[in-house]
């Protein structure tokens, strides 16, 4: 299982590399192409719009092909689009070039993220963790090397590179054997349903659910059931908190240096730094969450780190001292370092079947609200101050909070009518 983690780090490494592309060549992209923060809001949603559709497709593909094919073509893909937008083509190629990029990188992701939640029965938080901290370190190490690279006017350069680490990875997976894992890669076959449901088969999940409604004729009577059964809303609960996760996490990492620079607690030439001063938290966070998540529980950390965003990102909209403003940030990298990877592995423990799928939907939730939230914001930046995207940022997190403490509450109640029931 070693090697697992190792490839998925190693994949989560280039995930980290495509994800924060645009926002570390955006100041470069909006003079070279005539564009402005709105253009760069349309280039962001399209990317994840494509990477939402590469997470959605990836159940469908896996059933028809091998996990390490996909893997394969995915990564000679991302090659492609790299090159593609190294060469500085048309504003539609340059389009294209990252819409390619996100969708491959979107099965890249989950295909990923299910190997490894499938795998391991024990510690998932905590291999899940190792996966975010190369994420991190690839959304580090990418502005830097473009902040340097710029000052020559050779910031492409930096792209050719990734393409390079993509071939790199196609032959590693070509070349690599997992042992006891290589079942994982085999393509998966639909189960066919049985004519009928013993009772009391159906899982107390929403898929369970369906499957014990399918039993019955009458069309009021499956559907009484669905929405009566434990855990019906558990599934679009988790939807939910990721994607208001997704809008707070991926709205800072694309929008914090244009926040620091419009709001004066940063210049042109140091506004950047914000976002590798981000980066640098959530990877130290990330090397302690999943001991933190597994020491104090999944329910506890979920609620005490999504309290401390509602906080500081408060804070963060009305501060306007640079010091301050940096240290915040560093919190805030803290603060968000495990909740994806936490969440993820949460709904794995309370959703353990088709995980793959479910992983593949909670990812695209999380895509769609960092997608919708940066169309949002580029808007908001072109034509209000930036004090309004802050709040925004703010009460978004709010929601998330809300969505969690219902839905525990829901489950508490779950648990209780199921032990009266007993």
């Amino acid at each position: 299982m070693k090697k697992l983690v190792w490839m998925g780090s190693l994949f989560y490494l280039l995930m980290g590399f495509v994800k924060v592309t645009v926002a570390s060549i955006i100041t470069v992209l909006l003079p070279l192409y005539d564009r402005v923060y709105t253009d760069a809001g349309a280039l962001i949603f399209i990317e994840f719009g494509a990477s939402i559709f590469g997470m959605l497709i990836q159940p469908w593909l896996a059933n028809r092909m091998s996990k390490k094919t996909m893997l394969h073509i995915s990564a000679w893909g991302v090659a492609a689009s790299y090159l593609l937008i190294a060469f500085l083509p048309s504003w539609p190629l340059l389009l294209a070039g990252f819409a390619l990029a996100g969708f491959l990188g979107g099965i890249i992701e989950s295909v990923i993220a299910a190997v490894i939640l499938e795998g391991l029965q024990s510690n998932a938080a905590i291999a899940m963790s190792r996966l975010e901290v190369a994420f991190g370190v690839g959304s580090l190490m990418l502005p830097l090397a473009i902040g340097m690279l710029i000052v020559s006017g050779m910031w492409n350069y930096a792209l050719f590179g990734i393409a390079a680490y993509c071939i790199f990875l196609s032959l590693f997976v070509r070349f690599t054997r997992f042992g006891d894992a290589e079942p994982l890669f085999r393509p998966a076959y639909k189960a066919q349903v049985p004519n009928a449901v013993p009772a009391g088969a159906a899982s107390s999940g929403p898929v369970g659910a369906v499957v014990a409604a399918a039993a019955t004729n009458h069309p009021s009577a499956r559907r009484k059931r669905v929405l009566s059964a434990p855990g019906a809303l558990m599934l679009p609960a988790f939807i939910l908190l990721f994607f208001f996760y997704g809008a707070t996490d991926i709205g800072l990492v694309n929008y914090l240096p244009s926040l620091m620079l419009e709001t004066g607690m940063a210049d042109a030439a140091t506004a950047p730094i914000s976002v590798t001063v981000f980066w640098a938290a959530m990877i130290a966070g990330r090397m302690f969450a999943g001991y933190e998540a597994e020491k104090l529980g999944y329910r506890r950390y979920l609620f005490i780190h999504w309290s401390g965003m509602i906080i500081l990102l408060s804070l963060f909209a009305v501060n306007r001292n640079a010091m301050i403003g940096y240290a915040l940030i560093v919190l805030l990298g803290l603060t968000l370092s495990g909740l994806y990877v936490v969440t993820l592995v949460y709904a794995k423990k309370l959703m353990p079947r088709n995980i793959a799928r479910n992983t593949s939907i909670l990812m695209a939730g999380c895509a769609v609200g960092g997608g919708l939230f940066s169309v949002t914001a580029g808007r908001m930046l072109d034509a209000m101050p930036p004090s309004y995207v802050q709040w925004m940022m703010a009460g978004i997190a709010l929601l998330s909070l809300l969505t969690y403490i219902l839905y525990a509450k829901e489950r508490q109640a779950e648990t209780s009518a199921e032990l009266a029931q007993a």
